[in-house]
């Protein structure tokens, strides 16, 4: 989907069209679930999330200040939902092996790599949301900003910080 049909979908969701934030929904779909997996670490958890999400930011469509951030705005709402059910639950989840191989097999960056995978689950959720967000999902450090509530350049020090970290880490397993 282009942007120019994007916006167009947008404007008639703002509108209450739910066929168009259905469309919305649909496209990008697959990110939000791939980000709230690796949140929480538990399928069923980032299908919760997503859907308790998805019912806020179709609720709260019409507050939508400008078309151009409606994915950040939504991945904005998505991670408040994944902090909230991470503190009602107060545990952390691991996700079990066959979940990772399910979801990630179609995955390019990660494909077979689950010593990645392993690495990115020992950060903070913090951290965790902006590698996945930029590397995943190719957010700039203003819309990692936006959505996190941190500041453009806070995440790009971060994001070079961790990828450094990272490069250590598997070199060090290379040396193994």
């Amino acid at each position: 989907m282009d942007k120019k049909e994007m916006k167009t979908l947008i404007k008639k969701a703002r509108q209450g069209d739910s066929r168009a934030f259905g469309l919305l929904y649909s496209e990008i779909r697959t990110e939000l679930f791939r980000f709230a997996l690796y949140v929480l670490k538990n399928y069923s958890d980032a299908e919760d999330a997503v859907q308790s999400a998805s019912i806020s930011a179709y609720k709260k469509i019409g507050m939508l200040k400008k078309e151009d951030s409606f994915k950040s705005w939504y991945f904005k709402i998505l991670y408040n939902e994944c902090k909230n059910l991470l503190s009602e639950k107060s545990r952390r989840y691991e996700l079990p092996q066959e979940d990772m191989t399910l979801f990630f097999r179609d995955e390019a960056p990660f494909e077979g790599n689950f010593y990645v995978k392993e690495m990115l689950s020992s950060f903070s959720d913090e951290d965790r949301s902006v590698i996945v967000l930029s590397v995943l999902e190719g957010y700039s450090s203003k819309e990692i900003g936006e959505i996190l509530g941190m500041n453009p350049a806070t995440v790009r020090s971060k994001l070079s910080r961790l990828l450094v970290k990272l490069r250590k880490m598997t070199e060090g397993e290379e040396n193994e």
